[in-house]
């Protein structure tokens, strides 16, 4: 079953700000150098382009999946406002195939009570954070009561733990080894770390090595292709391929697109010696490693 763990369902000018889209619009014309294997809206306004997601293009882009996670990000610090009664309406109107995530912002004083109405009033299923997106600091104590809530509640979350191209968001709450302090305070949460903390996927792996529902999802990787390729070989080395899960970030890019980039993960160190990333783990991170992190989707 192919379950695309990570879409967005935002656009501009609704939920972007200018600066956020034209950062964006920047990022994404970077990758496209490096490989095909990205979403383009070819869309005659170049705003569009950036980092649109609306309800017909995340239906359309999700076809071929059979389950979807869709959240759309609460992070005003970075210009972004995500619409969090849109993602249940959408998800509802839709079927069950489309799971609602919420996204809280963690400075809000609030942000423990929207958590609770969000879950228990409107069905959203996992939570949507990122501390370099909200500007907050995962080793502030002050956070840990809005992670123990979700950890009472069962749910996942998903936290954006790495780079961005967003201009006001703090590289320094950035590297996923940050996240420790909730992992050992809240050891029951399901942690699931976007885009391997790119470009600190050793650490990631490092930390999702030693605990246990710490994973990562595997989401715009493969533009880069050496990075790519050494994020992969690294998690094989330390042991720990099997945690790593599939996701799109569309409109980053679609599934499809995803799973092709995957699949090139070692045309870069082809006709060398280089260790080659097997084939079989890519099946496996596609459409089973989910299934630890995510069991009630089963």
């Amino acid at each position: 079953m192919l379950f695309d763990t990570h879409t967005n369902l935002m656009w501009y000018p609704d939920h972007y700000s200018d600066e956020f889209v034209e950062f964006a619009w920047a990022a994404k014309k970077a990758k496209m150098r490096m490989t095909k294997d990205v979403y383009f809206a070819g869309s005659a306004t170049q705003t569009a382009n950036a980092f649109d997601s609306k309800p017909e293009q995340l239906l359309k882009a999700t076809e071929g999946a059979d389950k979807v996670i869709v959240f759309a990000i609460k992070a005003p610090f970075t210009g972004i406002n995500g619409d969090q009664e849109l993602i249940a309406k959408f998800c509802k109107d839709n079927g069950p195939k489309y799971i609602p995530w919420c996204s809280v912002d963690p400075n809000d004083p609030e942000c423990i009570d929207q958590l609770e109405h969000y879950v228990k009033n409107l069905g959203m299923k996992g939570l949507k954070v990122s501390p370099i997106y909200q500007n907050w600091d995962p080793q502030d104590p002050k956070h840990l009561p809005l992670f123990r809530k979700a950890e009472k509640l069962g749910i996942p979350i998903n936290i954006h733990q790495g780079t961005s191209f967003v201009r006001p968001g703090p590289l320094k709450w950035s590297n996923p080894i940050a996240l420790e302090d909730i992992a050992v305070a809240c050891p029951n949460l399901r942690m699931i770390i976007s885009h391997m903390g790119h470009p600190w996927e050793t650490e990631t792996i490092v930390l999702i090595r030693k605990h246990p529902n710490l994973y990562s999802n595997v989401s715009a990787l493969h533009y880069r292709p050496w990075r790519h390729w050494q994020a992969f070989v690294t998690a094989l080395e330390y042991g720990v391929e099997h945690k790593l899960i599939f996701g799109s970030d569309f409109p980053s890019a679609t599934a499809e697109q995803v799973i092709a980039g995957l699949y090139k993960v070692n045309d870069i160190v082809e006709g060398t010696k280089f260790p080659k990333f097997p084939k079989e783990a890519i099946d496996r991170m596609i459409y089973e490693n989910w299934k630890a992190a995510l069991p009630e989707y089963v």
